[in-house]
């Protein structure tokens, strides 16, 4: 990314966003949903921002997703009225808040075990609604969910609560990260959406329950949408910035990047290491399959090998011209940890700065 300012660069490392091709992951993807007639409920846990939560919506998507219920808290102070919080939400306190959140936006909840849906069960008997849920179901990550078979007795169950209204089977297909071609992501995306439709159908026959939504997730596997069978919904979070993630899984190229950290080297001794002003407080300590923690455009020849809180550690594999008081732009591995790292992004636009974006979600994990 160019940057017209170069006083800007003088007070390193900070995050910068390529306003430009922010707006065009955006459309592509609302296009592409279009296209495949399925919605758009794109998970925010990557910006944690109600201002780019916004553009989301007006490019399309029909609701947002969370991963907690504070952050579901931020969006909703900001209008944002349909939200998928995508974490169990258990204990008191916690059930206390979704109460009083219900009562300003539209809130369905993913789960994968009666206790949970009972302590929502009883929150709905309060107000007097029916709570909307969708079930996890494990289609290969081990993470949430049971696997379909395992899951049909405990949806059983939770649709006898009368204030839980099942209505539909998510997933996150954070595995097909793992694969190294196309075809191999695709399959795997493939098999995400036929374990869902085949529990769908299970628990029709086995209870009756009608719950029309097959939701998936992971900006992996987004670009197949359109050859995917059964799914009703999309919730990629990292599609709008893209990260080296995704650029291993084959989603996105470097053009397609849209958020950079901008860092200085601020130490060069010996030929064949350098150290920069962002660590692990910074880039993450999230370790990528192709190796280092973090990209650095236009340097093949550096590798970040190692962090501390504030230093990174990069190994020089060749000839390199890079001097003490150079600045560097790295794509990170992960971009959602690198987010919640900063109060604050910088928003560029054909290398001018257009607007500091303030990361209101940051820290919000309960």
């Amino acid at each position: 990314m160019y940057i017209k300012d170069q006083d800007f660069l003088h007070d390193t490392p900070f995050v910068a966003i390529d306003l430009n091709v922010m707006e065009k992951n955006i459309q592509w993807l609302g296009n592409l949903a279009r296209e495949a007639k399925v919605k758009v409920r794109p998970h925010t846990k990557t910006h944690k921002s109600p201002y780019i939560a916004l553009k989301q919506i007006e490019a399309g998507a029909t609701g947002i997703t969370t991963a907690k219920l504070g952050e579901a808290e931020v969006m909703a102070d900001h209008g944002i009225n349909d939200i998928l919080i995508a974490f169990p939400i258990i204990g008191k306190r916690k059930l206390e808040r979704f109460s009083r959140l219900l009562q300003r936006a539209k809130l369905t909840v993913s789960l994968d075990d009666f206790y949970v849906a009972k302590g929502l069960n009883d929150v709905g008997e309060h107000h007097k609604t029916k709570i909307p849920v969708y079930v996890d179901v494990d289609t290969g990550l081990g993470r949430m969910g049971r696997t379909s078979e395992e899951s049909i007795q405990t949806i059983l169950e939770i649709n006898k609560l009368p204030f839980i209204d099942i209505r539909g089977f998510m997933s996150h297909t954070g595995h097909a990260y793992r694969e190294m071609t196309d075809e191999d992501v695709k399959r795997v995306a493939i098999e995400d959406a036929t374990i869902l439709y085949e529990t769908k159908k299970k628990v029709e026959k086995a209870g009756g329950i009608d719950a029309p939504e097959i939701s998936i997730g992971a900006s992996a596997t987004v670009r197949f949408i359109k050859e995917l069978p059964f799914i009703t919904e999309v919730r990629a979070g990292m599609y709008l910035f893209n990260d080296r993630m995704v650029m291993g899984a084959g989603g996105a190229s470097v053009d397609d990047c849209a958020l950079t950290v901008f860092a200085t080297v601020v130490s060069r001794p010996s030929n064949d290491r350098l150290i920069i002003d962002a660590g692990s407080k910074t880039l993450s300590s999230d370790l990528n399959k192709a190796g280092g923690y973090g990209y650095i455009k236009g340097h093949d020849e550096l590798v970040i090998k190692g962090l501390s809180e504030e230093h990174g550690i990069v190994q020089i594999n060749g000839p390199c011209e890079l001097r003490v008081g150079d600045v560097v732009e790295i794509i990170p591995n992960h971009v959602c940890p690198v987010i919640n790292l900063a109060d604050e992004v910088y928003g560029f636009r054909d290398g001018s700065l257009e607007r500091t974006i303030r990361i209101e979600g940051r820290g919000k994990n309960r």
